[in-house]
């Protein structure tokens, strides 16, 4: 086993390692975890976390 065949390897797992966590990050399954985390700037204001969700309960508003 040479150092090419090494580099080879470890290229494949890094590949692999960044597949599973692009399909993890991506799942629909963690939708409502990341939409609460994109209100975590806005926790201490009230009044902002108000606006945002009537904004995302309009009838217009695109929900993904």
């Amino acid at each position: 086993m040479d150092i090419g065949m090494i580099r080879g390897l470890g290229t494949l797992v890094v590949m692999v390692a960044f597949i599973g966590l692009a399909l993890w990050v991506f799942s629909p399954k963690r939708k409502a975890e990341f939409d609460d985390a994109t209100m975590l700037p806005f926790a201490d204001d009230p009044k902002a976390v108000e606006q945002i969700e009537q904004e995302n309960s309009a009838p217009g508003s695109k929900k993904a």
